[in-house]
Protein backbone atom coordinates (compact mmCIF):
# COMPACT_ATOMS: atom_id res chain seq x y z
CA UNK A 1 0.00 0.00 0.00
CA UNK A 2 1.28 3.45 -1.06
CA UNK A 3 2.17 5.47 2.17
CA UNK A 4 0.26 8.22 3.78
CA UNK A 5 2.55 11.65 4.11
CA UNK A 6 2.29 13.85 7.45
CA UNK A 7 4.74 16.22 8.86
CA UNK A 8 5.10 12.78 11.19
CA UNK A 9 5.67 10.40 9.08
CA UNK A 10 8.19 12.69 6.87
CA UNK A 11 9.87 13.47 10.22
CA UNK A 12 10.42 9.72 11.43
CA UNK A 13 10.54 8.16 8.10
CA UNK A 14 7.85 5.69 9.03
CA UNK A 15 4.87 4.57 5.89
CA UNK A 16 1.94 5.26 7.97
CA UNK A 17 1.01 8.23 11.00
CA UNK A 18 0.16 5.38 13.47
CA UNK A 19 1.78 5.27 16.94
CA UNK A 20 1.39 2.14 18.78
CA UNK A 21 0.47 3.61 22.05
CA UNK A 22 3.22 2.65 24.77
CA UNK A 23 1.02 0.72 27.29
CA UNK A 24 2.33 -0.44 30.74
CA UNK A 25 2.57 -3.95 30.90
CA UNK A 26 1.23 -4.62 27.33
CA UNK A 27 3.63 -2.73 24.92
CA UNK A 28 7.30 -5.24 24.84
CA UNK A 29 9.25 -5.98 22.17
CA UNK A 30 6.98 -8.37 20.15
CA UNK A 31 3.80 -5.51 19.82
CA UNK A 32 6.79 -2.56 19.10
CA UNK A 33 8.41 -5.03 16.57
CA UNK A 34 4.86 -5.53 14.71
CA UNK A 35 3.44 -2.22 14.76
CA UNK A 36 6.97 -0.90 12.94
CA UNK A 37 7.07 -3.65 11.13
CA UNK A 38 3.62 -2.79 9.48
CA UNK A 39 4.62 0.60 8.65
CA UNK A 40 3.91 2.58 11.98
CA UNK A 41 5.69 3.42 14.42
CA UNK A 42 5.91 0.45 17.38
CA UNK A 43 6.68 1.93 21.35
CA UNK A 44 6.99 0.89 24.52
CA UNK A 45 7.17 2.30 28.40
CA UNK A 46 10.36 2.20 29.90
CA UNK A 47 9.27 1.26 33.16
CA UNK A 48 8.23 -2.01 31.71
CA UNK A 49 11.70 -3.16 31.82
CA UNK A 50 12.52 -2.82 36.05
CA UNK A 51 16.69 -2.93 35.45
CA UNK A 52 18.76 -1.67 32.59
CA UNK A 53 20.26 -5.11 31.62
CA UNK A 54 16.35 -6.05 30.98
CA UNK A 55 15.81 -2.63 29.23
CA UNK A 56 19.54 -3.38 27.21
CA UNK A 57 18.10 -6.92 26.68
CA UNK A 58 14.54 -5.77 24.77
CA UNK A 59 16.26 -3.37 22.85
CA UNK A 60 18.92 -5.77 21.60
CA UNK A 61 15.67 -8.19 20.97
CA UNK A 62 13.74 -5.26 18.78
CA UNK A 63 16.81 -4.19 16.88
CA UNK A 64 17.35 -8.25 15.92
CA UNK A 65 14.09 -8.05 14.73
CA UNK A 66 13.17 -4.84 12.83
CA UNK A 67 15.81 -1.94 11.91
CA UNK A 68 12.61 0.40 11.72
CA UNK A 69 12.28 3.48 13.53
CA UNK A 70 10.81 2.91 17.35
CA UNK A 71 9.77 4.93 19.70
CA UNK A 72 9.58 5.22 24.05
CA UNK A 73 8.06 6.51 26.94
CA UNK A 74 10.65 7.98 29.24
CA UNK A 75 9.42 9.17 32.25
CA UNK A 76 11.19 11.81 34.03
CA UNK A 77 9.86 11.93 37.47
CA UNK A 78 12.64 10.69 39.03
CA UNK A 79 11.20 7.41 40.03
CA UNK A 80 12.66 5.49 37.30
CA UNK A 81 16.99 6.08 36.61
CA UNK A 82 15.72 7.58 33.45
CA UNK A 83 19.95 8.84 32.63
CA UNK A 84 20.86 5.44 32.10
CA UNK A 85 17.47 4.49 30.13
CA UNK A 86 17.53 7.23 27.73
CA UNK A 87 21.57 6.51 27.46
CA UNK A 88 20.84 2.57 26.42
CA UNK A 89 17.74 3.84 23.46
CA UNK A 90 19.83 6.56 22.25
CA UNK A 91 22.46 3.93 21.43
CA UNK A 92 20.05 1.58 19.90
CA UNK A 93 18.62 4.51 17.71
CA UNK A 94 15.35 5.14 19.48
CA UNK A 95 14.37 8.53 17.47
CA UNK A 96 11.30 9.10 19.14
CA UNK A 97 10.92 9.94 22.82
CA UNK A 98 7.56 10.80 24.52
CA UNK A 99 8.06 12.66 27.97
CA UNK A 100 6.16 12.16 30.90
CA UNK A 101 5.74 13.21 34.55
CA UNK A 102 8.66 15.29 34.38
CA UNK A 103 10.61 18.30 32.51
CA UNK A 104 11.74 17.72 28.88
CA UNK A 105 14.54 19.92 29.03
CA UNK A 106 16.23 16.90 30.80
CA UNK A 107 16.64 14.56 27.61
CA UNK A 108 16.24 17.57 25.12
CA UNK A 109 19.91 18.59 23.84
CA UNK A 110 20.82 14.83 24.35
CA UNK A 111 17.81 13.36 22.00
CA UNK A 112 18.55 16.63 19.40
CA UNK A 113 22.12 15.45 19.17
CA UNK A 114 21.31 12.17 18.38
CA UNK A 115 18.72 13.20 15.63
CA UNK A 116 15.63 12.41 17.78
CA UNK A 117 12.40 14.02 18.58
CA UNK A 118 10.91 14.98 21.82
CA UNK A 119 6.99 14.46 22.08
CA UNK A 120 5.20 15.99 25.19
CA UNK A 121 1.84 13.91 26.79
CA UNK A 122 -0.23 16.64 27.53
CA UNK A 123 -4.13 16.91 28.21
CA UNK A 124 -4.34 21.30 28.45
CA UNK A 125 -3.37 24.17 26.69
CA UNK A 126 -1.77 25.37 29.85
CA UNK A 127 0.26 22.21 29.80
CA UNK A 128 0.84 22.45 26.17
CA UNK A 129 2.41 26.01 25.95
CA UNK A 130 4.93 24.93 28.88
CA UNK A 131 6.00 22.02 26.92
CA UNK A 132 6.47 24.63 23.58
CA UNK A 133 8.76 27.12 25.98
CA UNK A 134 10.64 24.31 27.25
CA UNK A 135 11.42 22.87 23.45
CA UNK A 136 9.54 20.25 22.85
CA UNK A 137 9.03 19.07 18.94
CA UNK A 138 5.53 17.81 19.27
CA UNK A 139 2.09 17.54 21.45
CA UNK A 140 0.70 14.31 22.21
CA UNK A 141 -2.64 15.48 23.03
CA UNK A 142 -4.75 13.19 25.29
CA UNK A 143 -7.93 13.33 24.87
CA UNK A 144 -11.01 12.48 27.24
CA UNK A 145 -11.25 9.21 25.25
CA UNK A 146 -8.53 7.81 25.85
CA UNK A 147 -6.88 4.78 27.90
CA UNK A 148 -4.86 4.87 30.61
CA UNK A 149 -4.19 8.69 31.72
CA UNK A 150 -6.04 10.73 29.82
CA UNK A 151 -7.45 14.46 29.46
CA UNK A 152 -11.17 15.85 29.84
CA UNK A 153 -11.69 16.95 26.43
CA UNK A 154 -12.56 15.18 23.23
CA UNK A 155 -10.28 14.69 20.53
CA UNK A 156 -11.66 16.19 17.73
CA UNK A 157 -11.84 19.78 20.21
CA UNK A 158 -8.76 19.19 21.68
CA UNK A 159 -6.66 18.75 18.44
CA UNK A 160 -7.62 21.86 16.73
CA UNK A 161 -7.78 23.87 19.55
CA UNK A 162 -3.62 23.01 20.25
CA UNK A 163 -2.42 23.22 16.50
CA UNK A 164 -4.31 26.56 16.22
CA UNK A 165 -2.98 28.79 19.91
CA UNK A 166 0.83 26.66 20.18
CA UNK A 167 2.02 25.79 16.70
CA UNK A 168 3.78 22.52 17.32
CA UNK A 169 2.78 19.19 15.33
CA UNK A 170 0.06 17.58 17.19
CA UNK A 171 -0.73 13.64 17.68
CA UNK A 172 -4.17 12.66 18.68
CA UNK A 173 -4.85 10.27 21.49
CA UNK A 174 -8.09 8.78 22.28
CA UNK A 175 -10.89 7.01 20.63
CA UNK A 176 -8.90 5.91 17.50
CA UNK A 177 -9.09 2.51 16.50
CA UNK A 178 -10.43 3.06 12.79
CA UNK A 179 -9.17 4.41 9.57
CA UNK A 180 -12.21 6.64 9.85
CA UNK A 181 -11.27 7.95 13.10
CA UNK A 182 -7.53 8.56 12.24
CA UNK A 183 -8.95 10.78 9.12
CA UNK A 184 -11.30 12.50 11.28
CA UNK A 185 -8.25 12.93 13.81
CA UNK A 186 -6.42 14.39 11.05
CA UNK A 187 -8.93 16.40 9.49
CA UNK A 188 -9.07 18.35 12.18
CA UNK A 189 -5.10 19.21 12.31
CA UNK A 190 -3.40 16.06 13.72
CA UNK A 191 -0.07 14.77 12.02
CA UNK A 192 -0.42 11.33 14.07
CA UNK A 193 -2.33 9.33 15.67
CA UNK A 194 -1.91 6.95 19.04
CA UNK A 195 -3.76 3.09 18.75
CA UNK A 196 -3.61 1.83 22.10
CA UNK A 197 -7.27 0.02 23.12
CA UNK A 198 -7.33 -1.45 19.55
CA UNK A 199 -3.83 -2.93 19.94
CA UNK A 200 -4.46 -4.34 23.38
CA UNK A 201 -6.23 -7.38 21.94
CA UNK A 202 -4.12 -8.55 19.68
CA UNK A 203 -1.52 -11.61 19.60
CA UNK A 204 1.50 -9.59 19.93
CA UNK A 205 0.30 -7.48 23.35
CA UNK A 206 1.38 -9.08 26.96
CA UNK A 207 -2.32 -8.26 28.05
CA UNK A 208 -2.87 -12.06 29.90
CA UNK A 209 -6.00 -13.30 28.16
CA UNK A 210 -8.64 -12.70 29.95
CA UNK A 211 -7.77 -8.98 29.74
CA UNK A 212 -8.16 -8.85 25.60
CA UNK A 213 -11.23 -10.59 26.02
CA UNK A 214 -12.76 -8.09 28.41
CA UNK A 215 -11.84 -4.99 25.64
CA UNK A 216 -13.69 -7.33 22.64
CA UNK A 217 -16.74 -7.70 24.77
CA UNK A 218 -16.53 -4.14 26.54
CA UNK A 219 -18.77 -1.36 25.26
CA UNK A 220 -18.38 2.44 25.58
CA UNK A 221 -19.93 2.55 28.97
CA UNK A 222 -17.96 -0.38 30.43
CA UNK A 223 -15.21 2.71 30.63
CA UNK A 224 -15.02 4.85 33.26
CA UNK A 225 -13.02 7.12 34.50
CA UNK A 226 -11.36 7.64 37.76
CA UNK A 227 -8.42 9.55 39.69
CA UNK A 228 -8.95 6.65 42.40
CA UNK A 229 -5.75 4.64 40.81
CA UNK A 230 -2.97 6.96 40.05
CA UNK A 231 -4.49 10.42 41.82
CA UNK A 232 -4.29 11.41 37.97
CA UNK A 233 -7.77 11.14 36.24
CA UNK A 234 -7.35 7.66 33.82
CA UNK A 235 -10.02 5.20 31.82
CA UNK A 236 -10.19 1.72 33.12
CA UNK A 237 -12.46 -1.10 32.79
CA UNK A 238 -15.14 -0.92 35.34
CA UNK A 239 -15.44 -4.16 36.61
CA UNK A 240 -11.70 -4.68 37.07
CA UNK A 241 -11.61 -2.00 39.47
CA UNK A 242 -14.85 -2.31 41.62
CA UNK A 243 -12.97 -4.26 44.33
CA UNK A 244 -10.06 -1.35 44.46
CA UNK A 245 -9.15 -0.75 47.66
CA UNK A 246 -5.32 0.39 47.76
CA UNK A 247 -3.48 1.04 45.18
CA UNK A 248 -0.40 -1.43 44.03
CA UNK A 249 3.41 -0.55 45.04
CA UNK A 250 5.07 0.03 41.93
CA UNK A 251 6.26 -3.43 40.65
CA UNK A 252 2.88 -5.54 42.42
CA UNK A 253 1.56 -8.09 40.21
CA UNK A 254 -1.51 -6.27 41.22
CA UNK A 255 -1.38 -4.00 38.29
CA UNK A 256 -1.78 -6.92 36.09
CA UNK A 257 -5.80 -7.13 37.61
CA UNK A 258 -6.25 -3.30 36.77
CA UNK A 259 -7.22 -3.04 32.99
CA UNK A 260 -6.90 0.44 31.67
CA UNK A 261 -8.67 1.05 28.49
CA UNK A 262 -10.78 3.16 26.62
CA UNK A 263 -14.03 3.78 24.87
CA UNK A 264 -13.07 2.64 21.62
CA UNK A 265 -13.40 -0.67 23.02
CA UNK A 266 -16.60 0.10 21.20
CA UNK A 267 -14.53 -0.57 17.64
CA UNK A 268 -12.55 -3.45 18.89
CA UNK A 269 -14.22 -7.03 17.88
CA UNK A 270 -12.15 -9.39 17.64
CA UNK A 271 -8.57 -10.80 18.73
CA UNK A 272 -5.56 -10.58 15.74
CA UNK A 273 -2.02 -9.75 14.90
CA UNK A 274 -1.23 -5.96 15.29
CA UNK A 275 0.25 -5.97 11.29
CA UNK A 276 -3.61 -6.25 10.49
CA UNK A 277 -4.91 -3.98 12.80
CA UNK A 278 -2.71 -1.37 11.28
CA UNK A 279 -2.77 -2.88 7.61
CA UNK A 280 -6.90 -2.39 7.93
CA UNK A 281 -6.58 1.12 9.75
CA UNK A 282 -4.76 2.62 6.94
CA UNK A 283 -7.07 0.65 3.89
CA UNK A 284 -10.17 1.93 6.03
CA UNK A 285 -8.64 5.38 5.94
CA UNK A 286 -8.18 5.27 1.87
CA UNK A 287 -11.55 4.49 1.79
CA UNK A 288 -12.60 7.17 3.91
CA UNK A 289 -10.96 10.14 2.26
CA UNK A 290 -11.96 8.56 -1.12
CA UNK A 291 -15.81 8.67 0.39
CA UNK A 292 -15.72 12.44 1.48
CA UNK A 293 -14.11 13.00 -1.77
CA UNK A 294 -16.60 11.91 -3.65
CA UNK A 295 -19.06 14.23 -1.60
CA UNK A 296 -17.44 17.09 -2.87
CA UNK A 297 -17.55 15.96 -6.65
CA UNK A 298 -21.41 15.32 -5.94
CA UNK A 299 -22.10 18.64 -4.99
CA UNK A 300 -20.19 20.50 -7.47
CA UNK A 301 -21.96 17.79 -10.14
CA UNK A 302 -25.21 18.76 -8.46
CA UNK A 303 -24.41 22.81 -9.17
CA UNK A 304 -23.78 21.85 -12.70
CA UNK A 305 -27.15 20.45 -13.25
Amino acid sequence: MAKIETAFTEMFGVDYPIIGAPMFLVSYEELTVAVSEAGGLGAFPLPNYRTADDLRAALKNIRNRTDKPIGVNIHLSGKFPWKEQLALCLDAGVKFFLTSLGDPRLIIDDVHASGGRVFADIISLEQALKARDRGVDGLIAVASDAGGHCGRVPTLILVPYFKSHVGLPVVAAGGISTGAQMAAAIAVGACAVVVGTRLIATDESKAVQAYKDAVVAAGPDDIVCTDKITDNPASWLAHSIKDFQKRPELGSKRWLDLWSAGKSVAQTEEIKPAGAVISEMVEDYRRTCEELAQTISAGRHSQSQ
